[in-house]
């Protein structure tokens, strides 16, 4: 996410989404003879295994989702991550949309400088006194961490606390004694600031209110302090907890098209449900049904007819589990059918087995190097388009934990494609480290890439690769 081109490619991801997030329900169906004489049946779909498939959708059971940071618990998912690469303060990933960020009362008129790493933006507050980021509690079981990266201009300030409150501000419990500035702190350097969320019992309190107060600190000989001009810049603002799986919204999306005419005829999203029916006219159709868990609605082709229909999902959803089934049939009556439900994405996994100390490395970016792919549910058809957004993952490596997952969306392949990524590695804001990895999978696979992440063996990685077909299975290829 730390890229610029990134901006115009989320910019236009955004507005995309939100056109076709509206197809569903406004789009105008092709009419068939049969409607007008208002001979129709109802056909009722129910979904085999409907639990064993829902369940991970609503658990959020991906490991992607999973903190492996000091004072966050193993069970904790990412609840809220803020990059500000797009030059805003619309988090990349949240629970609840209904986020805000401001200060001071309710401004928002803040700036967006140079972030860490230094490809990408942070959030900057000039003459800031109290900075507040507001967040629903609806959706949240347990609350774990709160991580975000922070400095300031010469004349800003140099120490701050950090607090809460349940009831929209009213009062505040304090998180943390004083954090001051180290002494001699460059402008280009960054101060990691993280604070346990873990002791908080939302209770029935709808929001949560985290507060950054600053104050002037030790100048040390510096400049002086400007309570008006000087600026306080964050970046990398990370919210971890646990889900109520129940306030997950996973979301099934259906289209129907006429087996003759091609035309898409029947469309909509229900919430996942074990059965719903669609009423027809006699005839012969083909049904798509999809499965996703996220708070961001699928992408879908704007066409109407089943040749040149097609979804895929974008990179920067690291968790986003999306299963697919699709059906022929005829009406003749009312009738019922049974829908199996596959995974259309794979799980990609890093795991580094360096003796030294990867606590060091602050982010690591990832970038799809092989086409888009697309899911077809009537067609066999590739893509030649990239999408050069990129994935940056914060991986707060242990010597317990060094390795982190992302999901791959996939679409449905009989044969094995290719899949190749870079990755850039960080250090205190700077790249230290840029490298390739890929291999061939399709989908419903994991596999994971093992190897030295500090180190390269005469500049040859020498994977070698096993491979087997099935979710439960993984293909593991060390370098």
């Amino acid at each position: 996410m730390k890229k610029k081109s990134k901006s115009t490619w989320c910019i236009f991801s955004c507005v995309f989404i939100l056109v076709l997030a509206a197809m569903p329900s406004c789009k105008k169906h092709a009419k068939l003879p049969d409607e007008n004489n208002e001979t129709i049946h109802a056909v009722k779909f129910k979904i085999k295994d409907f639990e064993a498939i829902v369940t991970p959708l609503k658990k959020q059971s991906s490991n992607a989702k999973r903190a492996a940071h000091s004072g966050a618990t193993s069970e904790d998912q990412l609840l809220y991550h803020w990059t500000f690469d797009n030059s805003n303060a619309v988090p990349e990933n949240a629970l609840d949309e209904a986020v805000v960020i401001d200060y001071d009362n309710g401004k928002k008129n803040y700036d967006f400088l140079g972030g860490w790493p230094a490809t990408g933006k942070a959030i900057s507050f000039k003459g800031g006194k109290e900075i507040l980021v507001k967040i629903p509690a609806t959706g949240i079981q347990s609350l774990g961490s709160w991580v975000f990266d922070c400095n300031s201009s010469n004349t800003g300030p140099r120490a701050l606390l950090l607090s809460y409150s349940l009831d929209k501000g009213n009062s505040f419990s304090e998180l943390s004694d004083t954090i001051k500035y180290p002494p001699n702190l460059t402008q280009s350097a960054k101060i990691p600031v993280s604070a346990s969320l873990g002791n908080i019992s939302l209770g029935n309190s709808k929001e949560l209110w985290l507060k950054i107060s600053l104050f002037a600190g030790s100048r040390d000989g510096g400049a002086g302090y400007s309570p008006t001009t000087g600026t306080f810049k964050m970046d990398n603002l990370m919210i971890y907890g646990q889900v109520n799986p129940a306030a997950l919204p996973s979301k099934f999306y259906y289209h129907v098209f006429d087996a003759k005419s091609k035309a898409m005829v029947k469309s909509g999203v229900l919430d996942s449900q074990e059965a719903f029916d669609v009423e027809l006219p006699n005839g012969s159709y083909y049904l798509s049904l999809i499965a996703k868990n996220s708070t961001l609605p699928l992408i879908m082709a704007e066409a109407t007819d089943f040749e040149h229909f097609y979804i895929t999902n974008s990179f920067a959803e690291r968790a986003a589990e999306l299963f697919a089934g699709r059906d022929t049939f005829e009406v003749k009556g009312a009738t019922e059918r049974v829908l199996n439900l596959n995974r259309i994405y794979s799980e990609v996994k890093l795991t580094f087995t360096d003796s030294e100390d990867l606590s060091v490395i602050d982010s690591i970016q990832v970038e799809q190097l092989h086409p888009v792919f697309h899911y077809y549910p009537f067609m066999t058809r590739s893509s030649d388009q990239f999408d050069k957004s990129v994935l940056t993952v914060f991986p707060h490596f242990t010597a317990a934990n060094q390795s982190f997952t992302f999901n791959q969306f996939m679409g449905y392949y009989r044969d094995n494609t290719a899949i190749k990524y870079q990755f850039r590695v960080f250090r205190e804001g700077k790249l230290l480290r840029t490298f390739e990895l890929g291999s061939e999978i399709r989908n419903n696979v994991q596999i994971q890439f093992k190897g030295k992440l500090l180190e390269t063996a005469n500049g040859n990685l020498g994977f070698q690769v096993v491979k087997n077909e099935h979710w439960d299975d993984n293909i593991v290829i060390e370098y």
